[in-house]
Order: structure tokens, then C-alpha cells, then sequence
């Protein structure tokens, strides 16, 4: 003879509708310009003995990079030594782990941004087409092919990972010019306030 538990929901019996629970994603803090963790190579991130929690440590990326209104963003710009960045638009964010640039084709020299840079538009040359492999939040391989601002912008935050900031990558001239034109607008938005 089998005994079967009678089980119910007592708020459905009731018609109560269950209030839905908020989640809440934490959001870091951007470093600032001159904060040293953005010249330091990071390690590789380990899967088998992982430091944090890699899907909820990325969705933290992800919403601070939202909130700053950024396409991309990297750990050590948060002050984390983790090997992994994200980049997307709107609500199409993915994280990349222990990322690497298989390929390269072409070249382009388009103006850039950084969010640890605030308000510095450098031209920068890059690749026009990258093939990558990556790491997703599970630890499972991933490959991609980007072109255009999303290969610029996966190559810009490999760069973070490897401890290069985009104000390595111009001339010392290219780079006063666009510090005096950042510090213009700074005194401009100041005098708004």
C-alpha cells in the first residue's frame, strides 16, 4: 500500500498572488585614471577553483557598465583582478572570460572612448575584424567573429586584461590634444552646474 501526500499551495487555494521577489545586482565602482590595477596583467580566471561566483560577478559588470552607459567594461576597471570583461548594448551584454584574439583582418582609426577615462576621445587604429575564443560564465569555450565598433571595442577591453590603457596607443601630441579638449569640456560642464 502507497501513501500519496496530499500537497497544496495555499496561496493558490486562496487566490493570493505571490508578490514577486526584486533581484538585485550589485554595482561596482569605476576606478579612477591613475588607479595602478590598470597596468597590472591579469590572471587567468580558474574555473575549477573560481574566487567568485563568475555568473553573478558578470551580471555585476554588466549592470555597472549599463549604468555608466558604456559598451564595454572589464574587471580591474571596477578594481577586481579577474580575467574578464563584458561588452554589449541595450539588454545584449555577454561576458568573456580568459578571452584570446585568434585572428585579425584589416585596420581602422576611429575615435574611442573609456569609462575609465572620462570624457577622452583618442583615435586609436585598430584590426576591423577579430576571431576570439573565450571562456562564457559556465566555463565553456566559446568562439565569435566581431567587426567594426564591436571588434574595437572586444580588442579595447583585451587590453585592459593585459594592462594597456588606449592612451598608450597615440602619439604623445594626439594625446595632449585630446587631454586640452577634455579639460575644456570639464570647464564648460562646470560652469553649467
Amino acid at each position: 500500500m502507497s501513501e500519496e501526500i496530499l500537497r497544496f499551495n495555499t496561496e493558490e487555494a486562496l487566490n493570493i498572488k505571490p508578490v514577486p521577489q526584486e533581484v538585485t545586482v550589485e554595482t561596482f565602482t569605476l576606478v579612477l585614471e591613475n588607479d595602478p590595477i590598470l597596468k597590472e596583467i591579469l590572471p587567468e580566471f580558474d574555473f575549477e577553483n573560481p574566487s567568485v561566483n563568475p555568473n553573478k560577478f558578470a551580471s555585476s559588470l554588466v549592470e555597472t557598465c549599463k549604468l555608466n552607459k558604456g559598451f564595454g567594461l572589464s574587471a580591474n576597471q571596477c578594481g577586481f583582478k579577474h580575467r574578464v570583461f563584458v561588452m554589449g548594448a541595450g539588454d545584449e551584454y555577454v561576458a568573456f572570460y580568459n578571452p584570446k584574439v585568434i585572428s585579425t583582418k584589416g585596420e581602422l582609426h576611429v575615435a574611442e572612448g573609456c569609462l575609465s577615462f572620462p570624457l577622452l576621445a583618442l583615435y586609436i587604429t585598430r584590426p576591423a575584424e577579430v576571431d576570439v575564443e573565450y571562456q562564457d560564465y559556465n566555463g565553456e569555450k566559446r568562439t565569435a567573429t566581431f567587426s567594426g565598433m564591436s571588434a574595437r571595442c572586444f580588442l579595447h577591453e583585451l587590453d585592459h586584461l593585459n594592462g594597456i590603457v588606449y592612451t598608450e596607443k597615440v602619439k604623445p601630441m594626439a594625446l595632449q590634444s585630446g587631454l586640452k579638449k577634455r579639460n575644456k569640456i570639464m570647464k564648460l560642464m562646470s560652469k553649467i552646474k
